[in-house]
């Protein structure tokens, strides 16, 4: 049986991540989902079937919001996590836990009827969905439900009852290890679609899309290619694993499309991955697109250059740490990815309305290269 149950955060004094700056305002639902149909694959849970924990934005018409609410950007258990990782480069400590951002409390009897497009995010090995917080909702503030999943022992997670489950259980030295854990967020991800309800064989408008941070690309790819309920998909910098390098995207009478979406310098010729992949989307005749990022680093495809701004540590950091982050301002890094993300989206779900920035390069844009 699933169980859904509310995660609640306390509020704490912190520095303030700005909102969403598209038409909607967001709800934020954070969940924890547990499928009793799989056992803990990682064998290291307190319970015995896999949970997952998900933050679930949705858009809000216009001068509808209730009231706004100040919620903690992470929890500590998890935000002292990630401050571990980020430590060796200059971070200092409670940096994560010292930020909150705003939502909307919009209570049962106010609650809008509407439903939007689904999109869903799988986040970096051994990072956290939170740490991609402020990018879902600034796409969900264009008009999609974003749900952000977190993957335990893989993603940092902390459950409502507690219990912590710390990442980096995934050796990338070990293929075998690579494959198990990416088959693990695979069923992670098409877990959640059960749980939303979404039919096989659903016209594209009412499928899901999907995008991802580093390995939860590949997730998202390695979904895609085993359930065609997903219509599109984007892998935000990172490489690609598995039979989706070979086989493509797509079924008789099912398009699926699928964005590669690199920071400077990582593109086909540096991943012979993307290249196959890429050459199996064209020879499908699937719709495709090659993007790069100018001045970002690989985690720039997250929050981490908006908290480094919004805390003040940018320019405290090392050389080195700061070409980590990548040289981006971090709003600048979410208004590019949210407009270019919504509206492939956007030609996904509704292809006769045009392609919009996908078309081509953009003079509002010049940080994004178009390499195929």
């Amino acid at each position: 049986m699933l169980r859904i149950l509310l995660l609640l955060l306390p509020l704490c004094s912190a520095a303030l991540l700005p909102m969403p700056t598209g038409p909607y305002q967001l709800t934020l639902n954070v969940s924890q989902l547990i499928d009793t149909s799989r056992k803990d694959p990682w064998g290291k849970d307190t319970v015995k079937y896999r949970r997952l924990m998900i933050s679930r934005f949705d858009p809000l018409p216009p001068n509808t919001c209730y009231r706004n609410e100040k919620v903690p950007y992470m929890s500590p258990a998890v935000s002292a996590a990630m401050d571990g990782i980020f430590a060796p480069f200059g971070f200092p400590a409670g940096i994560f836990g010292s930020l909150d951002m705003v939502v909307c409390f919009q209570p049962d009897f106010c609650k809008p009827n509407e439903t939007w497009p689904v999109v869903l995010f799988s986040p970096g090995f051994n990072a956290t969905r939170l740490l991609y917080s402020m990018l879902a909702q600034e796409v969900a503030s264009q008009g999609y439900t974003v749900i952000t999943i977190d993957h335990p022992f893989d993603t940092n997670v902390e459950f409502p009852d507690g219990t912590i489950a710390y990442g980096g259980n995934v050796n990338f030295s070990d293929i075998n290890s690579v494959y198990h854990a990416l088959d693990i967020r695979m069923n992670d991800i098409l877990f959640v679609l059960n749980t939303l309800g979404i039919q096989d064989n659903a016209p594209p408008n009412a499928s899901a899309l999907g995008f991802g941070g580093s390995f939860g690309g590949a997730a998202i790819a390695a979904g895609m290619l085993n359930d065609t309920r997903i219509r599109g998909g984007v892998n935000l910098d990172g490489e690609l694993f598995g039979g989706v390098i070979n086989a493509g995207l797509g079924r008789p009478g099912i398009n699926q499309s699928f964005i590669l979406w690199g920071a400077e310098g990582h593109n086909r010729s540096s991943q012979p991955e993307w290249g196959l992949f890429y050459q199996n989307l064209k020879r499908e005749g699937m719709f495709e697109r090659e993007l790069e990022l100018l001045n970002a680093s690989h985690i720039t495809f997250s929050d981490l250059p908006l908290v480094v701004d919004v805390t003040g540590i940018r320019t405290n950091l090392s050389a080195e740490s700061q070409a980590v982050v990548g040289f981006l301002p971090g709003k600048r890094v979410l208004q590019i990815l949210s407009k270019y993300l919504s509206d492939y989206f956007r030609f996904v779900l509704r292809g006769n309305e045009g392609e919009g920035l996908l078309y081509g390069p953009s003079k509002e844009y010049p940080e994004v290269v178009f390499l195929g």
